[in-house]
């Protein structure tokens, strides 16, 4: 679990604050954001991890939910479109800003698609401050690399992605994408079985399952698959 703050909700004493959440799998971005928030007037950091699955439980599972969520659209445990997919189908807080390392025109249609109310560059950090609290706001973030996608404020989002179909990728359980990520690197399913806390016969039953909702023949095709969902 990452760093938590104990005071929660839109206050830490002058009822004014914005308490933001950070998911990134960087440890040099995770300090940097950490350090601007910390200086950044009327903002504070609610938590910070470097695990979708983390994220995930602190805001659908044990509402934990910051003001605002920064989701990095590269994390390691899964695609980040597909956490803001996760959430926002649960519920339309908090509002979701998406960063990246990467052009912006590589993941703004898949983050807005995705539920998210903005995205901005981690190399224009000078733009955070202002996005925080537009979307805070219940407002978007549109950026100027990708002037053709638009972005909803959350509570249309959460409509609309409460009503699709979900994509085969976001149906798996959290162990199956574990199961997964770890075949990818080339543990045999008796290894990831060790790494999992389980039996030999549950890696194989998260592998099949995997598999099926994949639609693939084979469990390498269900590599590649997986594959390119974190990286769409």
């Amino acid at each position: 679990m990452g760093q938590s703050n104990e005071a929660r909700g839109n206050g830490d004493g002058d009822g004014t604050s914005v308490a933001v959440g950070i998911i990134d799998n960087d440890a040099i971005t995770l300090y940097a954001l950490r350090v601007i928030i910390s200086r950044m007037p009327g903002t504070r950091l609610a938590w910070e991890t470097a695990s979708g699955h983390d994220a995930f439980v602190r805001c659908v599972e044990d509402d934990d939910r910051p003001d605002v969520l920064l989701v990095d659209m590269g994390l390691a445990d899964m695609p980040g479109p597909m956490l803001c997919r996760l959430i926002r189908s649960d519920s339309p807080h908090p509002p979701i800003l998406a960063i990246t390392s990467y052009p912006i025109e590589l993941y703004a249609a898949d983050a807005a698609d995705a539920g998210a109310q903005g995205i901005i560059g981690k190399k224009d950090m000078r733009m955070l401050q202002q996005a925080v609290r537009r979307v805070a706001d219940g407002g978007t973030m549109p950026s100027s690399d990708a002037p053709d996608v638009h972005f909803e404020d959350a509570v249309t989002a959460f409509q609309r992605i409460r009503r699709a179909p979900a994509e085969p990728a976001a149906t798996l359980t959290w162990p199956e994408m574990e199961t997964l990520n770890l075949s990818a690197q080339g543990l045999n399913l008796n290894e990831i079985a060790r790494r999992l806390g389980v039996r030999p016969s549950t890696a194989r039953s998260h592998a099949r399952h995997a598999r099926i909702k994949l639609n693939a023949r084979t469990l390498g095709e269900a590599l590649v698959k997986w594959n390119q969902a974190k990286h769409r």
